[in-house]
């Protein structure tokens, strides 16, 4: 029971660490919460500070779920104990402790977590996403081709029946996710945005009548930025 707490409680913290946010800092000087879509995850580095960079934190982040769970075996937590472990770390990655509990959807963390548990079907099923990406050149349709094959691919590789609604239960916490922080990322969108041309999934061409738009924008962002300090 000790181990098991120890081990959520560890995987809470791995996963509050913002990789997303500290690259930005790191190499655009900018506050990644703030800038773009305002998401503090992967795809918003990508376009925002860099292809490369966005790249490398979708990687530190698949590793961030895939060592919390591997810790938890290091530690031997129970089964249900390193379970769980799951969704402290994405708890974690989403509401992080350094970061005043702004984080991002968990997308890569919860494949480091699946990866962890399923390493041949999560790894396929990785690949599907970045093939539909390249076919479709659409972010949002490939990730709905990742979320479908690595929650149904584990059967075809032997895992037991309740892998999948884990699975599935980790991707649907980030739909919650999203939800909860599509007001914060619709008004950062209207005073910044992507230069490159792409848009986030819930992107209209009108402006809803609720957004902040002119010297309005600038007086919201100024009075919702928190210091960087």
């Amino acid at each position: 029971m000790v181990r098991d707490v120890l081990a959520v409680l560890l995987g809470y913290l791995l996963g509050s660490i913002p990789t997303a946010y500290l690259v930005a800092r790191w190499r655009a000087g900018v506050n990644i919460r703030y800038v773009g879509e305002g998401n503090v995850g992967a795809r918003n580095v990508w376009h925002v500070v860099g292809p490369f960079w966005g790249f490398l934190v979708g990687f530190l982040d698949i590793l961030k779920g895939f060592c919390a769970v591997m810790l938890a075996w290091a530690l031997g937590a129970s089964f249900f104990g390193a379970l769980l472990v799951g969704p402290a770390v994405i708890v974690g990655h989403a509401f992080p402790l350094f970061l005043k509990f702004q984080g991002g959807k968990g997308v890569s963390v919860t494949a480091g977590v699946l990866i962890a548990w399923s390493p041949w079907s999560s790894l396929l099923a990785l690949a599907l996403f970045f093939l539909a990406q390249m076919l479709l050149q659409d972010f949002n349709r490939s990730i709905v081709v990742g979320v479908v094959s690595g929650i149904l691919l584990p059967l075809a590789f032997g895992k037991e029946w309740w892998f999948p609604i884990y699975a599935g239960v980790l991707f649907g916490s980030l739909a919650l996710k999203k939800w909860l922080d599509l007001a914060h990322e619709r008004r950062v969108w209207a005073t910044s945005g992507w230069q490159d041309g792409a848009r986030p999934g819930w992107y209209r061409e009108e402006t809803p009548p609720d957004l902040p738009s002119g010297n309005d924008s600038e007086d919201w962002q100024e009075k919702e930025r928190p210091c960087s300090c």
